[in-house]
């Protein structure tokens, strides 16, 4: 389970990575270019490059997770991913009006699928740590990489 929770966490930043860059470093083509974004007008440029700024902070978080594998540390990058993606789904999935079916599918099915990669991912964390009573302080599996 220490190596899928590890692949889960290193898949969670990659796709963040590409998303968070992205809007970073390109605003304009994520903008332009991303599917459903430019359904939610006016374009912003400084709106974009923080949001990709933040993705790239909780991309930070979630590598440096799967790096240590430390109780604290995985729970900490899991749950504020969870925030993040499950904020984002519910902004979403009440915002289809102007949306055709197969882009309010899409986006809904992808976005979900994060949240319950989220709470799969924590789950399985909240698991291997050892003395969950004492507030997750042991490593999140035992000793060694």
């Amino acid at each position: 389970m220490k190596k899928w929770l590890r692949g889960g966490l290193i898949a969670l930043a990659a796709l963040q990575t590409v998303v968070s860059v992205w809007q970073y470093v390109f605003p304009r083509s994520f903008y332009d270019d991303f599917p459903t974004v430019s359904l939610d007008p006016p374009y912003n440029e400084h709106l974009l490059s923080d949001v990709g700024g933040l993705g790239l902070a909780l991309t930070a978080m979630l590598f440096y997770a799967a790096w240590v594998m430390e109780g604290r540390v995985v729970l900490s990058a899991l749950t504020g991913y969870l925030v993040y993606a499950a904020t984002h789904f519910l902004f979403h999935v009440r915002h289809f009006g102007h949306f055709s079916l197969r882009d309010a599918v899409g986006v809904g099915t992808g976005l979900g699928i994060e949240v319950v990669l989220a709470l799969v991912l924590l789950y399985v964390a909240w698991r291997l740590t050892p003395g969950r009573g004492n507030g997750g302080r042991g490593p999140a599996v035992p000793s060694g990489r």
